[in-house]
């Protein structure tokens, strides 16, 4: 069983991964609500200022700085 490495809660800062990804998503701040474990490595995160839920794979997020 793979662990995930950002738990429900988490405040996540988007970056580029290995999949592509609209630019204006880089660099912008959230909190993963969503943990599929039927995907491993798929996170469901709401970003600032918005109130759907946006798929995004373990690379494309890192922690955020001073949360």
């Amino acid at each position: 069983m793979r662990a995930f490495l950002f738990p429900q809660g988490a405040r996540v800062q988007v970056k580029r991964g290995s999949f592509p990804l609209a630019g204006d998503l880089i660099g912008r701040t959230g909190v993963v609500v969503e943990l599929d474990e039927y995907r491993p490595g798929r996170y469901g995160v709401v970003l600032d200022a918005e109130t759907e839920v946006r798929d995004f794979s373990e690379d494309e997020l890192e922690p955020l700085k001073n949360a």
